[in-house]
């Protein structure tokens, strides 16, 4: 005798199904995860929503449950590494102290994050620049936050007592296109060593040597 498909089948006594939020939840989070693989390996441009669906076990139409096309999902992954990314530097980074022993814990954690997640980095610092305004958009917006942490430092002595008020604008550029332009040399899986260098593009202006 036939039996009913697994998902028409009761739930076994003292189990509940999953809702459908939850299981909706999950299948997002897992195309998202995959997404971000697929566009770190292939870049933007030579991504395409077959590739992520495959890579992601789902079908065309539960990629588009979720997501209106390719750039929604690039920015709702990009979205995701950074509070990933946001998360992990604020646990490495003491919440008193010296200022700029809390900026050196806070670099280290970014290195750290990028050594961790080498493609989640490469899709946050090199392929946000290939996938439309509202990504940019987006990046934008998180380098302004970091500008903002970066001014705290502007009490710190009387070199920096002295900076142009664009400076920080400027250091936070500049560090964003040092990390890309490391990780497209394949330095990501080795970031921690970057720190030195680091230091010296974003602390040694507040601090002097």
């Amino acid at each position: 005798m036939a039996s009913l498909p697994d998902h028409l089948q009761p739930a076994p006594v003292g189990r509940e199904r999953l809702s459908r939020e939850v299981v909706a939840s999950y299948q997002r989070d897992r195309i998202l995860l995959a997404a971000t693989a697929v566009f770190a390996e292939r870049g933007y441009h030579g991504t395409t929503i077959d590739q992520i669906v495959v890579a992601a076990h789902v079908g065309v139409g539960s990629f588009y449950e979720h997501f209106e096309n390719k750039e929604a999902c690039f920015v709702a992954a990009y979205d995701r590494v950074i509070v990933a990314l946001r998360d992990g530097v604020l646990a490495g980074t003491p919440d008193g102290g010296p200022w700029e022993e809390r900026l050196v814990a806070a670099l280290r954690a970014l290195l750290e994050a990028i050594e961790a997640d080498p493609a989640a980095a490469r899709l946050a610092l090199v392929e946000v620049h290939s996938a439309g305004e509202t990504a940019l958009s987006h990046h934008e917006r998180n380098l302004e936050e970091v500008t903002k942490v970066l001014r705290i430092g502007r009490a710190q002595g009387s070199v920096s007592a002295d900076l142009p008020q664009s400076f920080e604008f400027a250091t936070v550029g500049g560090l964003s296109w040092y990390l890309q332009q490391r990780i497209e040399a394949g330095d990501a899986a080795a970031a921690s060593a970057l720190l030195p260098q680091l230091l010296e593009i974003v602390a040694e202006p507040y601090l002097a040597a």
